[in-house]
């Protein structure tokens, strides 16, 4: 089903929401206080309830109605999942209609306590790039993508992570 057809129609500057959510909003809740959000992920009713909020906030900013909030609310999937040896979580957002907007995030707790934040973005020229965020605020490119599905970026979340030095 695509809740995404039941949104009321946004403005172009409602439509950095998107954008907003993903880079600014659930990133500096999961850096900021992971046990809060890690705890939230952990069950579909406090996921959705994560979501609400983020875009309550995000709302008041982009001037989005309640309709849409909840409408946008709808479109964001959270779902637990295994990245090799640690748990986290995949948002699936909606399409993307711009450069820079997330296909899907993942959130992984590491083994140190660390976190992973993962993104697969659109790009400016229509294309696809594995993204990430550090804990100091700066985001990284790794690499180009080949892939806009869901299977083809667990495979990449967790070749990323292989590569990387573990704890």
């Amino acid at each position: 089903m695509n809740t995404a057809a039941a949104v009321p129609p946004l403005t172009s500057d409602q439509e950095r929401w998107h954008h907003a959510f993903a880079h600014y909003v659930l990133r500096v809740a999961t850096f900021q206080d992971p046990d809060f959000t890690f705890g939230s992920l952990s069950a579909p009713d406090s996921a959705q309830r994560l979501v609400l909020a983020a875009l309550a906030l995000l709302g008041r900013h982009y001037k989005l109605s309640v309709e849409q909030i909840m409408a946008l609310a709808r479109s964001i999937t959270v779902r637990p999942h295994r990245f090799d040896q640690d748990d986290g979580y995949i948002i699936e957002m909606p399409e993307p209609r711009s450069p820079g907007e997330c296909f899907f995030l993942a959130i992984v707790r590491k083994g140190d306590g660390g976190i992973d934040y993962l993104t697969l973005e659109c790009t400016d020229d229509d294309g696809v790039m594995l993204c990430g965020w550090d804990a100091e605020g700066n985001h990284v490119n790794h690499s180009d993508s080949a892939t806009r599905d869901l299977d083809g970026f667990i495979a990449e979340v967790i070749a990323l992570r292989l590569r990387s030095p573990r704890p």
